[in-house]
């Protein structure tokens, strides 16, 4: 299974929709609420929302830009843009003005196709960003026509004369940690491999948690080529995944880290009966091996990680038996590579580093981007001279090649007298080895005279209390050094989480170094003029 089928020239979309997805018939693709659409309606549905896309231009040379939350037109729009030839361009729709704005200076769209659910600030926020993209709603309850209304009326196209390859391309948006928004192009190489190379092998009913607009619609596409039933959930709560899979014969789900805690610690899920999942997948931050401890008592040997980044669409995977090899060793670790993917720790001039010695990750492969839309700067900035791509990760590789990260570069703190690297994770993990912690993020704040020391916040169980020196222990206990010692703890009810899921350190950043920019990313030039 290569996306294509072996035709040359053929779509990956062209394949699933006029092959696979009718072959599939009556079996359930997507429930949605209420809904439960099968694969043979959902073939129909995205032929009929192409030639609804060709009967307003849409075709070769245009974009299609989606604002939508969790609903089966969604998980349409991509295949149907595909088969005409167009630019896809998935959005969630709960971005600030500011991010639309920074995405549509450098991919904008010729048509915005918003749900008609949207809230109306976001509504706002959006179009006034694409204010040069013609507007559909998706969905009869939006300001403008709906798009489903003229795929309805331009009926169901035959299954001839889709674009070819060549012009599937999909810009994909990413940045939330970083603060810089940067549209991502993908074109038909990637699609072909993660179908040839599958997340999951064989079909299941999927629990989608995720954005459909976003990585979700990815793993989405993946598990419908295998004739996997996907249940969309609107938004994630602890509450919305209990329920559905006490309702729903869920097999398998997606949860970002900070989601997989909530559910762990919901009182709920102790009367769930979890025996039907095969595979629960997290991903796209860290985790702390405690956790996964107890994740794995819960729900059994079912835990896959995924290593990846929008610009790398799975780099390395971490499989179910690595999970419990010698009692846990590899917890810490993101496993190994994809067949279809290489990856290496190199140094900063780019030279490859022996087995042990942390450096950034590097990788290379058919699911690499092929750079930043209209960023030629950031683009060559983003790979090395021979083609490796800079993921922006610290960390190691031992010599079985399983990775271990260490920190993002921007997130690692430099501190102490001699200037010592504290890689965050390191310390969030040793923080929540004590019983009444549930996550912890650990943050670089402005020192006098270090430059920057280390910061703790901290999530407890409901009502426990915590004294700082029993996590202090918890921090010399697991690293010895007192330099890993936060310099000072900050307690929360919760995180904040960007829109997709991970930990929004920028935000746990913003309020600390307010006129202290200079210091922070390991720049302590300030230390001097600071009276140090």
């Amino acid at each position: 299974m290569d996306g294509s089928d072996g035709v040359a020239g053929r779509s990956y979309a062209a394949w699933l929709v006029d092959e696979v997805f009718p072959g599939y018939g009556s079996r359930e693709a997507v429930v949605h609420g209420g809904r439960r659409m099968t694969y043979a309606e959902l073939a129909e549905a995205i032929r009929r929302l192409a030639a609804g896309f060709r009967s307003v231009g849409l075709g070769p040379g245009t974009t299609v830009a989606l604002a939508s939350g969790n609903r089966p037109e969604a998980v349409c729009v991509p295949f149907a843009a595909h088969l005409v030839g167009a630019r896809f361009l998935p959005m969630p729709m709960d971005r600030g003005p500011a991010e639309y704005a920074s995405i549509t200076e450098n991919a904008p769209a010729d048509v915005l196709i918003m749900d008609d659910r949207i809230p109306e600030a976001g509504a706002q926020a959006v179009t006034s960003a694409f204010s040069g993209a013609r507007l559909w709603s998706l969905g009869p309850g939006g300001p403008a026509p709906d798009i489903l209304d003229v795929a309805r009326r331009a009926g169901p196209a035959p299954g001839q004369g889709w674009a070819d390859a060549s012009q599937v391309e999909t810009v994909l948006c990413s940045g939330g940690t970083t603060g810089l928004t940067k549209c991502i192009l993908h074109r038909h190489r990637m699609y072909r491999t993660i179908l040839a190379h599958p997340f999951l092998p064989e079909p299941v009913r999927l629990l989608v948690t995720s954005q459909i607009a976003h990585v979700g619609g990815l793993y989405a596409l993946t598990s419908l080529a295998q004739g996997s039933t996907l249940t969309l959930l609107d938004r994630f709560t602890p509450e919305a995944v209990i329920e559905a899979l006490t309702n729903e014969p869920i097999t398998a789900m997606m949860l970002m880290p900070p989601m997989l805690y909530r559910l762990l610690d919901h009182p709920a899920l102790a009367g769930v009966d979890c025996s039907r999942l095969r595979r629960v997948m997290y991903g796209a931050s860290p985790i702390t091996p405690d956790r996964l401890r107890q994740a794995l008592d819960r729900f059994g040997p079912v835990l896959w990680q995924l290593y990846a980044q929008t610009e790398a669409f799975g780099l390395t995977a971490l499989s179910s038996a690595d999970h419990v090899v010698d009692g846990g060793r590899l917890l810490r670790s993101v496993g190994r590579s994809f067949p279809d993917m290489e990856t290496g720790v190199r140094d900063d001039q780019g030279r490859p580093l022996p087995p042990g010695e942390v450096g950034e990750i590097c990788a290379r492969g058919p699911r690499v981007m092929e750079g930043y839309l209209n960023q030629p700067e950031a683009t060559a900035a983003a790979f090395h001279p021979d083609g490796w791509l800079r993921t922006g990760d610290l960390g190691y590789q031992d010599e079985e090649g399983y990775v271990f990260l260490m920190d993002r570069r921007n997130d690692v703190i430099i501190t102490g007298e001699g200037g010592s690297t504290i890689y965050s994770p390191l310390v969030e993990n040793a923080l929540t080895t004590h019983p009444a912690v549930r996550a912890a993020a650990v943050i670089p704040v402005p020192h006098p005279f270090y430059g920057q020391a280390v910061h703790a916040v901290v999530v407890t169980a409901p009502g426990a209390r915590v004294e700082l020196d029993e996590l202090r222990k918890c921090v010399l206990a697991e690293l010895e050094r007192p330099v890993y010692l936060p310099a000072s703890f900050e307690f929360v009810d919760a995180l904040p989480l960007t829109p997709i899921g991970k930990v929004d350190k920028t935000a746990l950043r913003a309020p600390h170094w307010a006129g202290h920019q200079g210091l922070l990313h390991g720049d302590t030039t300030a230390r001097a003029e600071s009276g140090g």
